[in-house]
């Protein structure tokens, strides 16, 4: 099988072949991976298999797939919970790249194949896109369509052509429409993944250009694609670069099916590094220069620092990852796979420092108006204090002690001139989590 075939690999093949365990996971970042600190599952679909995730904050992502080998269905999250899958494409083709640069747009494509008969077989391509609430009707753009990245709701990149293995087209989208396809690399080659920081920078990867069955990088500038550079002929078995994730202009993270990983400064790339041995890396996504995550078919995620990446660390014990999208270092969503399996699961987890978070009640003085609360947190957040006779009070806080005035209301000061007794609730909201504690004191 040519390299090339990014979308279209051996684990594409085995979904024709068992029904697939999707799982959609969120995490903190690289200590929480490394411990393992995975909530209980939750089953959202059942005989599902998803082949991406798209995340644009810790209160949003996107995921696509569908019972079967299907892949016509979406799901979202909202922070929490993922809805239930809605279909969003009624025809046949699979669907299997998506980009949300925010909660209120995405574009999901179809790489022009469909399953029928026990085997995948090539067919029309579709582009969708979701404004917050649906998802369009499905727009018939080019012969084969895929992948997509998105740096803003008026700007997106997808590759096309007559087939996966002449996928030698550009096209970019304005918010309204694609444009015309336009060929950046020779008929020899076909392009792979695709990754933009914005609508002045990209970087594709290309197969079969240069260096036979290896890889080539190009980039976009705002008006024209870079001739491809070899950067990565370390490819075995049919093995291709699997993904590509660039959060700014100077710095990209790539990663192949052969346990590689290769980083890009703006100029010039790394060699690449083996960091996955006897796995294939399936997906990378970085948040910024100093964070990144990469996972693989084995069900391990591995984080990369700025300087190097972590030992592969087993965080899905059931299958495989497809796909992973961290829109920070303190949140990713991933998509994986398990023979046999006939549910789909989602998970949450807190870093270790929120998992150990608290908020404790160290004294507090009642004085004619108001209550005098002083409180000691563990972690950086949101505290609100509450109780009867209390007015509402929200601060934020960093971490260590703090002293809050909350005033009392009309009934509180009555209250104190009876020398009643009401319970005091304090809680504190992290980015993860929220802990509370509550006394009961006597005004």
């Amino acid at each position: 099988m040519s390299p090339s075939n990014r979308v279209h690999s051996n684990m594409r093949c085995v979904l024709g072949l068992v029904t697939l365990l999707l799982t959609l996971v969120v995490f903190g970042p690289s200590t929480a991976l490394a411990s393992g600190m995975w909530s209980a599952p939750t089953a959202i679909e059942s005989g599902g298999s998803f082949y991406s995730v798209s995340c644009s904050s810790a209160t949003f992502c996107a995921a696509l797939g569908g019972p079967g080998s299907g892949g016509n269905d979406a799901v979202t999250y909202n922070g929490t919970s993922w809805s239930a899958p809605t279909q969003i494409n009624s025809e046949t083709e699979i669907l299997d790249s998506l980009s949300c640069p925010s909660a209120t747009f995405c574009v999901a494509a179809a790489g022009g194949d469909y399953y029928a008969n026990g085997a995948i077989h090539n067919g029309s391509v579709n582009a969708l896109t979701y404004n917050g609430r649906s998802w369009s009707a499905t727009t018939h753009v080019v012969g084969f369509f895929s992948p997509v990245s998105c740096s803003s709701a008026t700007f997106c990149v997808a590759f096309g052509g007559p087939s996966d293995l002449q996928n030698t087209d550009a096209l970019t989208y304005n918010g309204t429409s694609w444009s015309a396809p336009t060929q950046i690399i020779d008929g020899n080659g076909a392009l792979g993944s695709v990754s933009c920081s914005s609508a002045t920078f990209c970087v594709a990867i290309a197969f079969g250009v240069n260096i036979g069955n290896g890889a080539s990088a190009l980039t976009y500038n705002g008006t024209s694609w870079s001739p491809p550079t070899g950067i990565d002929d370390h490819l075995t078995d049919g093995r291709s670069i699997d993904s590509l994730s660039c959060p700014t202009a100077t710095f990209c993270a790539a990663v192949d099916g052969s346990g590689n990983a290769l980083t890009y400064n703006g100029t010039s790339w790394t060699a690449p590094t083996q960091i996955d041995s006897g796995n294939g890396l399936a997906s990378v996504s970085c948040s910024s220069a100093t964070f990144c995550v990469a996972v693989d078919e084995k069900g391990n995620a591995l984080t990369y620092n700025g300087t190097s990446w972590s030992a592969p660390t087993k965080i899905h014990g059931v299958g495989g990852f497809r796909a992973v999208s961290c829109p920070s270092a303190t949140f990713c969503g991933a998509a994986g796979f398990g023979g046999q399996g006939e549910i789909t699961l989602t998970y949450t987890t807190a870093t270790a420092g929120e998992a150990s978070a608290s908020v404790e009640i160290e004294k507090f003085k009642v004085t004619t108006s108001s209550l005098v609360v002083t409180i000691k947190t563990s972690r950086a957040g949101t505290v609100t204090i509450t109780g009867p006779g209390l007015k509402k009070t929200t601060r934020t806080v960093a971490v260590g002690t703090r002293v809050m005035m909350v005033a009392l209301t009309k009934a509180g000061k009555a209250e104190r001139a009876g020398r009643k007794k009401i319970k005091l609730s304090v809680s504190l909201q992290t980015s993860i989590k929220t802990v509370s504690r509550s006394a009961e004191i006597k005004l």
